[in-house]
């Protein structure tokens, strides 16, 4: 990267406090600045992404395959096949106990993300959301003129379910959770959440972005989804983008009860084949989640490495937050010149939010990028 194009990324930077300072506080910059930072940044193997929070084994064998087997149907939109979007509407609701009907499909979870917001916050609503979090709800929501409510972590940075619940009131249209957190990695109890969620779901409708749940040990167990099948008024959102590796492939999905998923799919699908994921997509998310050696062998990586990053973080005497997904958040005292170093290191990380202005976040990538990334933090006397 030639140094006038390194200054304007330093300038156009997630990571900027200049540029996080036009955002609402509650606001996860990372989604309103990765379509600049494309254009600014190599992206060749030289740079190491650590900061999109991808798989970095990625995607599993048997996508490869199935994408090679599939690719004469690209002319065809994913319908009326083998693997089509039915079939996996159908088999995302056999593992979870539910009906294809309380399954909605999109690019990404961030698609169903933006449905929500537009659903619940077109006329005025008020949506409660935690601060910080990955808020596409929340961006989106303000947008469009939703009456939008952060409310902060607790002294642990973990969802203030107390104070959030305290903040419903007649106009409330939505609540917002992410379980494991981004950018903190920090999970909330799971009986405490159950017993939160089916409380208060009574009151207003409840989203729980799952986007990270994979990484959890008995991730099953910890879900929010079995609370559908109870009549709860939950929304679920899942992606394919993390630990199953299909980032680029952008496939996600989103469960809820029969009738908002139909409802939210008249409103934004109108049902057009057209507008389902692509042939390609549906096909590896398919196989992907049949393939529980690869889900076993990603989250084991990602637990040995964390743990290492973690010791490495302790070796240094740096404060961290116990993370539960592929991430970890942690004080490195100055974060101006953290990443100022990072960058001429091509390192790409995320951090500097307003409520942690020096706390980064960084990808667990694979051992050689961690151990490259601590090599050049050795020394520092800022940290």
């Amino acid at each position: 990267m030639d140094t006038i194009n390194r200054r304007q990324w330093l300038k156009n930077s997630l990571a900027t406090s200049a540029g996080l300072s036009l955002l609402p506080l509650n606001v996860f910059s990372e989604t309103d600045t990765a379509h600049t930072r494309k254009n600014q940044i190599d992206n060749n193997d030289s740079v190491r992404r650590l900061l999109y929070n991808e798989n970095h084994l990625g995607p599993s064998k048997s996508v490869e395959d199935i994408i090679k087997q599939v690719t004469f149907r690209s002319n065809r939109y994913s319908t009326f096949y083998e693997y089509d979007a039915n079939a996996l509407k159908q088999l995302i609701a056999e593992q979870e106990g539910l009906k294809p009907e309380n399954v909605l499909l999109g690019h990404g979870s961030f698609e169903p993300l933006i449905w929500t917001a537009t659903h619940f916050g077109s006329k005025g609503e008020q949506i409660i959301v935690p601060s910080p979090t990955f808020d596409v709800i929340g961006l989106f929501a303000r947008k469009i003129g939703a009456n939008v409510v952060p409310v902060e972590v607790d002294s642990d940075f973990k969802m203030n379910l107390t104070e959030m619940e305290s903040r419903i009131n007649p106009k409330t249209s939505l609540l917002t959770l992410c379980n494991p957190n981004n950018p903190t990695g920090t999970a909330i109890e799971t009986d405490t959440l159950k017993s939160f969620c089916r409380m208060v779901s009574d009151k207003t409708t409840i989203l729980v972005d799952e986007a990270y749940i994979h990484f959890m040990n008995s991730w099953k167990e910890k879900s929010m989804a079995p609370l559908i099948t109870e009549g709860k008024n939950i929304l679920i959102t899942r992606t394919f983008s993390k630990i199953y590796g299909l980032a680029g492939l952008r496939i996600g999905f989103m469960l809820g009860p029969e009738s908002i998923i139909a409802e939210m799919e008249k409103k934004f699908t109108l049902g057009f084949p057209g507008n389902m994921p692509n042939s390609l997509s549906v096909a590896s998310a398919i196989v992907s989640l049949k393939d529980d050696a690869f889900l076993e062998t990603s989250r084991n990586n990602n637990t040995k490495i964390r743990k290492e990053f973690c010791n490495a973080l302790d070796a240094m005497g740096l404060n961290y937050l116990g993370s539960e997904a592929n991430f970890v958040y942690f004080d490195v005292k100055n974060f101006k010149p953290y990443k100022e170093l990072m960058l001429k290191n091509n390192i790409l990380l995320a951090g500097g939010w307003p409520t942690k202005p020096n706390w980064a976040r960084v990808t667990m990538g694979s051992e050689e990028d961690i151990s490259f990334l601590f090599d050049k933090m050795k020394g520092k006397k800022w940290l």
